[in-house]
């Protein structure tokens, strides 16, 4: 190391003070110049409790990112009888969070979390997580790491608050990967910008979550003002998002990674309304996936009157579904996408395809999907067409073969080789 470079750094991490909470050696204050000059600080959480997390968070975004580790135990996220309403944590863009490391198995699932947060009591339904704000799309890596979440639904089924567990909002090239989501009854929200358009020139959020659990022991899907489970994933370009922005040539969407791709791979779901619901001109990729025993009410679901552009769903199990109202894999109520190489069927899952146009726009209706290569069974079908105008037809809307332009976006996805 040349004298200049050593003088930079004492000089850099002189002017950081952070109080630090300690708990292994190897990872106490820490400030690092990387090449590029920039400085990543990486400190220790108290504890599990929200407002330890909270002051870490503070701590590390003061110093202009980094990364907060919260040490292995189990913690009650609140106190009991400590309500709260918004985001208990908010966290901004290029800070990310992570649990202590737990056990994989050799296909990348975690034997058993080290970190775990519980909700104690049956506090009204809230945020647990906000990460990123409002407003124009930050492109600054940010993670979210090796913590399991449990809701008090767990400890006592006939609650029925349902709390979100991640809000993620307006950030290119995210990663929430090895969490698990016990009973949270709604997941994660990943979305653009919900401001108008004279305050935000484009509605992007782009990322990866991987190796995750979404499980509910127990809930309602349906009817909608009834429902005591949300959505395990719900990808959005936010509710600002304009039709004006949307892409109309499905080969710039299908098997690409957009500024609003969000893909999903190798995680499992059980028990949701809907396990992945996209909406308002977001893309979604559903892959490696392992649906089971959920509900049937469209686990797998694309809106139609707020514009879901595109999903793809492919290498993906969804079976033994168990009673929610309806017997459909998916709901498919407009937009483009593929589906192949699943397994589909079992319980009472009757169909693997429900399409259905729901916007008054033709142009946003069921268009460019292919289907090929997928196994159905347990007496379980294709595809259902649910349209009164019979304007959803083979070889015009939808093709039983692949596309010859189409090829899927690399797997796995590159941010989790990082």
């Amino acid at each position: 190391m040349s004298r200049s470079y050593q003088t930079l750094f004492v000089i850099v991490l002189a002017t950081i003070t952070v109080a630090v909470y300690s708990i292994e050696a190897q990872l106490v204050n820490t400030a690092v110049i990387h090449n590029i000059g920039r400085v990543s600080t990486r400190i220790w959480a108290k504890s599990g409790y929200w407002r330890d997390i909270q002051d870490a968070v503070n701590i590390v975004a003061a110093a202009g990112g980094g990364e907060v580790y919260i040490p292995a135990g189990t913690w009650n996220f609140v106190n009991v009888g400590e309500s709260w309403t918004g985001a208990r944590v908010t966290v901004p863009a290029g800070v990310s969070i992570f649990g202590a490391p737990s056990e994989k198995y050799a296909n990348g699932t975690v034997k058993e979390w080290k970190t775990i947060l519980i909700l104690p009591w049956d506090a009204p339904g809230a945020l647990w997580f906000s990460i990123g704000s409002d407003g124009a799309a930050v492109q600054k890596f940010t993670r979210f790491s090796d913590i399991k979440m449990v809701g008090y639904r767990y400890f006592n089924s006939s609650s029925t608050y349902m709390h979100a567990g991640i809000l993620l909002t307006c950030i290119l090239d995210f990663r929430i990967d090895h969490c698990c989501f016990q009973d949270i009854a709604a997941g994660i929200t990943v979305r653009g910008s919900n401001l108008p358009e004279q305050f935000v020139s484009h509605y992007w959020i782009r990322g990866v979550i991987d190796h995750c659990v979404f499980n509910n022991t127990v809930g309602v899907p349906a009817p909608y003002e009834n429902r005591t489970v949300g959505y395990g994933v719900h990808v959005s370009r936010g509710s600002g998002w304009r039709f004006i922005d949307w892409e109309p040539n499905s080969t710039k969407v299908l098997g690409q990674y957009t500024n609003y791709t969000v893909v999903i791979e190798d995680c499992y779901f059980s028990k949701w309304r809907h396990c992945v619901a996209v909406s308002n001109g977001a893309h979604a990729i559903v892959r490696n996936c392992v649906i089971k025993y959920d509900y049937a009410y469209g686990s797998l679901d694309i809106h139609g009157n707020n514009g879901g552009r595109a999903i793809e769903i492919y290498n993906c199990t969804i079976t033994d579904a168990v009673s929610g109202g309806q017997v459909y894999a998916t709901f498919i109520r407009g937009g483009a996408g593929v589906a192949f190489n699943n397994i589909v069927g079992g319980g009472v899952y009757r169909y693997f395809l429900y399409f259905s146009n729901e916007h008054e726009n033709p142009t946003y209706w069921v268009h460019d999907w292919y289907i090929w290569n997928n196994t159905m069974i347990g007496g379980c079908s294709l595809l259902i067409k649910y349209d009164p105008t019979n304007d959803i037809n083979e070889n015009e809307d939808y093709f039983l073969y692949a596309p010859t332009w189409y090829t899927p976006f690399p797997y796995p996805h590159p941010l989790t080789l990082k």
